[in-house]
């Protein structure tokens, strides 16, 4: 027997035998928050509340009860899914319900302040405009994006739903960014999948928790496939100047194309999007260009490489080191890891990454299913791992961690050395570091890299090599290793659009404005450099929880509010005012200096530029952050 399921103007149909076998498997406090959007009835949540308890499955709170409850919410689902819809019922866009449902699907109390934000980061509607849309932009307002990873894309489909004319420009041939272009052995996503999305446009098919590179790049494939966004894109063109022309207050647009032909456009408003680990950092080594096997980068992946039987050595022992040394460690003869400092590894706490039929299946089927999916995921990984970067004075005097809560990850991966390597043991001693974890990125182990390390036929050097010659590498304490591989995970160049020649009022030059500490007022603005927004702009990624895309959609709002004050004052240019600018800043670092990155000097990190500013994390909460960016505080502002 089938029933129809309907959703929107989406007719389906399944199985209803089906149906009830996954339901059964279903998350039950999930399904009692899709009921209540189901029937329209907030009460639901008051009939089962009591009666769920809640198991730890990082980074969720997955939501029991006893079989005759589970049932009977089974029926009631069931029953929902057969009949009509009710007033009031989907889509969920009642702040007042949810407030009600949400304690119940998430598995902890949810504050009143963060309804707005859950219910957007939920996918449930999208972000909610604050200033009115009763003016328009001039005819011919042209908005210019430069990059087509997540952030541009983004903004490319915020420009869309305000019917704001909009281009991409793009380098490669394919929208992705780094998802594109990265493509080591291993590459995968280290922000649960589950709510690695766009909130506008929610995946409930991953195969994995995790999911390597490649399928992460299909979703963003797919969401340029949906919205027609290659029709809007430049592909295999580099941006090499934005130069604001005042006389037309436009910016001047210079590009090169891959054939060399170059050409000049303009944008009343330009987004750069291009993110600031885009140029690959080879490590001063001596002897590297002697090396007469092969040398690679990370970032510079060459697909027809096998490793398979080959002696190899990897320097650096980052996210990519780990994901690499993980993929390859069956295939090698040898590998030797060069540690140059030690990363605190967090364990898989799963026996697989695979994400289960059961959760695939609901998540298609099943309305609202992965919308709840991904807010759990997002808010076990969100505010409530806050008090993890902010330093407890008296608990981090006598103590490594910075604070108790940071004590019990630091506690946790420990354990996970002790477990792996032997208490005491060589190895334990060489991969502890001698920081607070998230005094550098804190990194997922794949599954299988600390168990790689204890490996007969792999070495870990606690040094960088001394110097390379044509046979391979020379330890620092002289002895040489014989290779046929040298593989270089040593990271990016921290940019910050230093690449691009970018000038302002003035002919004033960014890098020079922003030296070795570049810094940003909301919307990635700067003074002197009117109607640009830089997306992937200083202290603009969360440090704490969340993802980029976090960060990403906080910002496109801002910007789209920011275009429709322009457009309410009848303004050609919108910039920060300096005083607002150096206040901003300001908030930033005081806060900053209470977080584990400024009390973490061991600690090698691209968070900090050369100057020891803290220039990639914000030190804010998540709320905060999307609080300050709801509307523009037009005081802060200079309109013209």
């Amino acid at each position: 027997m089938t029933i129809g399921v309907t959703v929107a103007a989406d007719e389906k149909t399944v199985d209803r035998e089906e149906l009830r076998t996954n339901l059964r498997r279903a998350d039950a406090g999930v399904l009692v928050a899709v009921l209540a959007q189901l029937t329209g009835d907030p009460g639901v949540a008051d009939r089962y509340a009591g009666k769920i308890s809640f198991t730890p499955d990082p980074p969720e709170q997955v939501g029991a009860t006893d079989p005759e409850t589970h049932e009977g919410l089974v029926d009631d689902v069931i029953a929902a899914l057969e009949g009509p819809r009710p007033p009031g019922a989907l889509p969920f866009d009642d702040p007042g319900m949810f407030a009600r449902v949400a304690p119940l699907a998430l598995g902890t109390a949810v504050g009143d302040e963060y309804v707005g934000l859950l219910l957007e980061q939920g996918g449930f509607h999208p972000s909610q405009p604050v200033l009115p849309r009763t003016a328009k932009l001039p005819q011919g307002f042209k908005v210019v994006i430069v990059g087509a990873g997540i952030a541009g894309m983004a903004a490319a489909l915020e420009c869309a739903a305000a019917g704001i004319d909009y281009e991409i420009i793009d380098r490669n041939d394919e929208v992705g960014g780094t998802w594109y272009t990265a493509v080591y052995p291993g590459i995968g996503v280290d922000t649960p999948s589950a709510y690695y999305s766009l909130s506008r446009d929610i995946n409930g098919d991953w195969t994995s928790y995790y999911p390597q590179g490649a399928e992460y790049q299909r979703y963003l494939e797919s969401v340029a496939d949906k919205n027609a966004l290659r029709d809007h894109i430049r592909f295999n063109t580099e941006v090499e100047a934005l130069w604001w022309d005042e006389k037309r207050t436009m910016w001047e647009v210079r590009t090169v194309a891959a054939d060399g032909t170059r050409e000049v456009s303009y944008a009343n408003v330009v987004v750069p999007a291009a993110g600031y680990l885009n140029r690959p950092r080879w490590p001063e080594l001596a002897g590297r260009e002697t090396f007469g096997g092969v040398s690679i980068h990370s970032a510079e992946w060459d697909p027809a490489l096998s490793l398979r039987g080959k002696k190899v050595a990897i320097i650096g022992a980052g996210c990519t080191a780990v994901q690499i040394v993980d993929a390859c460690v069956d295939e090698v003869e040898h590998l030797t890891v060069f540690q140059r400092q030690p990363h605190w590894v967090a364990p898989r706490k799963r026996l697989t990454d695979d994400v289960p039929d059961h959760r695939r299946w609901l998540n298609a089927h099943v309305p609202f299913y992965a919308n709840w999916i991904r807010l759990k995921s997002f808010w076990g990984t969100a505010d409530n791992n806050y008090p993890v970067i902010v330093r407890d004075p008296e608990w981090a005097a006598e103590h490594l961690s910075i604070s108790p809560a940071n004590d019990v990850l630091l506690q946790m991966c420990l354990e996970y050395i002790d477990r792996v390597f032997g208490a005491g043991s060589e190895l334990a001693k060489k991969v502890t570091p001698d920081f607070a974890p998230y005094g550098k990125r804190i990194i997922r182990d794949p599954g299988g890299y600390y168990a790689a390390l204890a490996r007969d036929h792999v070495d870990v050097e606690a040094s960088e090599p001394a110097r390379v010659n044509e046979r391979g590498i020379v330890t620092q304490d002289g002895r040489q290793i014989d290779l046929d591989v040298i593989i270089y995970a040593t990271g990016y160049h921290l940019d910050f659009l230093s690449t691009v020649d970018i000038r302002g009022r003035d002919g004033l030059e960014l890098r020079e404005v922003w030296g070795d500490s570049p810094s940003a007022y909301r919307g990635g603005l700067v003074p002197g450099f009117p109607n640009m927004f830089i997306s992937s702009a200083p202290n603009y990624s969360p440090g704490h929880g969340a993802g980029h895309n976090f960060g990403v959609e906080v910002m496109v709002h801002y910007v789209m509010e920011c275009l429709q004050l322009m457009a309410l004052r009848g303004a050609a240019t919108l910039e920060v005012k300096p005083e607002a600018f150096d206040e901003y800043v300001r908030q930033i670092d005081d806060v900053m200096a209470q977080t584990v990155w400024c009390h973490t000097p061991t600690a090698h990190t691209y968070y900090r530029s050369g100057g020891g500013r803290i220039v990639t994390a914000f030190p804010f909460r998540l709320i905060e952050v999307w609080q300050s960016h709801r509307a523009p505080v037009e005081g802060d502002l200079e309109l013209r």
